[in-house]
């Protein structure tokens, strides 16, 4: 009922084989175009992250022994800089109320809103100034002050002065308070507590960010570095396995349609004994297996050919060397980024005589992407 047409046609089986052999070519060449056009992005964004890791390489990075300690103490210092500031802006706000007073609902906001904003002004403050002081005075170890040079040792003077108003300013808001909570409990301590409080706990937090800032540039640079390693095989990863989908799909598809074929065959040659028809597949792709898949081979080369033209898929696929950069407790010059330069095409025959020169510009001359022959 499906065919019908075909079995009645003198030349059915070769009509039947042309319209499965157009289905065949055109499922897989369209699922090939995908799986390249997916490739190419692939190799694009493979060339991108390598240019990103050449301007990495010449910066300094964590060992591998020192990159997962580094990245503790990182935790480590953000999570005390966050409990220490939220700590300070605690006592802050509640000193700051004990003079600021209230009697309408709308004054009652704006003293809470008031008391918020001195209370993070101070303690950000505090903590920002403290920081900027410990940079200038020890500059060890400060890759971003290296960068900056000497031009922050004459501001020592005025990141202290700064310090020290911010800190006469949190003892005098917090004395207030201070004294009444001396006068309820009855003890001097919770006097000399909460002010000691009040004034160390912005340095301590400027101290624990300073101390991460030193590994900070270091840890972000391996971090990156990591990332696009790991980025790169897996897309080496993706890309042999686009390639393994590619060659699967082809030989079911036409494995399918091959059965397809032969199924029809053998109802064509019933219908041709009972009809008396003699159908003549000397020379035909439908006679063999093997005829079919050469037949199916070669037009798919074709059809691939013409989508994934020379012209829009010029690839840049040899590559030099390059220098891993310096990590901390390396040698300079120490560790190449290992890379083996992929072979190019090989040069006509008429260009055997050329020079050493010329031999060199074709090695390093750019290929193209051709069709790959189904395995």
């Amino acid at each position: 009922m499906r065919h019908g047409t075909y079995l009645r046609n003198e030349h059915g089986i070769k009509k039947f084989a042309e319209m499965a052999m157009g289905q065949l070519t055109r499922k897989v060449t369209k699922k090939s175009a995908f799986y390249r056009e997916m490739n190419e992005n692939l190799l694009v964004e493979k060339a991108n992250l390598r240019l990103r890791g050449e301007e990495l390489y010449e910066k300094a990075m964590l060992d591998p022994s020192d990159f997962f300690s580094v990245r503790r103490r990182l935790w480590a210092n953000t999570t005390l800089v966050v409990a220490v500031l939220i700590a300070a802006i605690v006592l802050g706000y509640i000193a700051v109320l004990a003079f600021i007073e209230g009697d309408t609902p709308l004054l009652s906001v704006m003293r809470w809103v008031i008391a918020g904003i001195l209370a993070v002004v101070l303690t950000g403050g505090g903590m920002i100034v403290s920081e900027r002081l410990i940079e200038v005075l020890l500059p060890e170890g400060t890759p971003r002050y290296q960068r900056l040079g000497d031009v922050g040792r004459g501001s020592a003077v005025l990141w202290g002065v700064l310090l020290i108003g911010i800190l006469v300013t949190i003892l005098g808001v917090s004395e207030v308070r201070a004294s009444e909570l001396s006068a309820q409990e009855n003890s001097s301590m919770v006097y000399i507590g909460f002010i000691v409080l009040s004034v160390l706990l912005p340095i301590i937090a400027g101290a624990l960010r300073w101390d991460a800032m030193r590994f900070i540039d270091v840890y972000k640079t391996t971090m990156a570095h990591r990332q696009i390693e790991s980025r790169l095989a897996q897309i080496d990863s993706i890309l042999r396995q686009n390639e393994e989908f590619e060659s699967n799909f082809y030989k079911i598809k036409s494995l399918e349609h091959w059965d397809q074929v032969n199924t029809f065959k053998t109802h064509k040659d019933n219908y041709n004994q009972k009809k008396g028809i003699v159908e003549n597949l000397s020379g035909h792709f439908a006679q063999t297996y093997d005829t079919f898949q050469a037949e199916a081979n070669k037009r798919y080369s074709q059809d691939i050919r013409d989508i994934t033209s020379k012209s829009i898929r010029k690839l840049e696929l040899v590559e030099k060397d390059k220098p891993v950069g310096g990590k901390l407790g390396q040698g300079k010059g120490q560790g190449k980024l290992s890379q083996q330069p992929r072979p190019a095409t090989a040069p006509p025959a008429e260009a055997s005589t050329s020079t050493a020169d010329s031999s060199a510009d074709v090695n390093e001359s750019d290929v193209y992407l051709s069709p790959k022959p189904i395995r």
